[in-house]
């Protein structure tokens, strides 16, 4: 089971890849689709979460400030020795010790949508990896709407076509415009 988080996250990593590869220099200061945020910040944002709380479940050691690739090397390395996503972590918000799988599967939602927003906001492909779309869906319909949109979060949902794809229904789940 560890195996399908590795692997999804290593898709979701790479679909981040592409679009902070696709960033040319204009891009950076722009506003992104995530209010009062730039792309830089975004990117930033993302980066820091993952490095922080995804290097921090996986044992990867990664220095403060680092780059994505910086961040996506040290993290995918810890991820190849055996048992980095086995046990638990203790993480107060969601009521102590909790399954580590449960938490990296939020980090690569995070990253998910916010390859989705990098594109967005920057003109890029949006198409997103089909098997995490599917899981983060599914992982957000079950969070409780309290810790989903409690500060910082997600926006309230936005309506979308009954026969949209899994794509359209899990950025408009999300709080994006699709």
């Amino acid at each position: 089971m560890t195996q399908q988080f590795i692997d999804m996250w290593n898709e979701t990593a790479d679909a981040f890849d592409a679009r902070y590869n696709g960033l040319s220099d204009d891009n950076w200061a722009q506003a992104s689709n995530c209010d009062g945020w730039s792309v830089k910040e975004l990117v930033d944002h993302t980066v820091a979460t993952q490095a922080g709380m995804g290097g921090m479940i996986v044992g990867a050691q990664i220095p403060e400030g680092a780059d994505w690739p910086t961040a996506r090397d040290g993290i995918r390395a810890a991820l190849g020795q055996e048992g980095a996503l086995d046990g638990t972590v203790n993480m107060p918000p969601m009521g102590g010790d909790v399954p580590k799988t449960m938490v990296f599967g939020i980090l690569i939602t995070d990253m998910l949508l916010h390859a989705w927003d990098v594109a967005r906001s920057t003109g890029q492909d949006e198409t997103l990896p089909a098997g995490p779309v599917t899981a983060a869906y599914m992982g957000l319909q079950r969070m409780p709407p309290e810790m989903m949109k409690a500060e910082g979060r997600f926006a309230p949902s936005v309506e979308c076509a009954d026969d949209a794809d899994e794509q359209t229904k899990l950025v408009c789940f999300s709080g994006r415009q699709a």
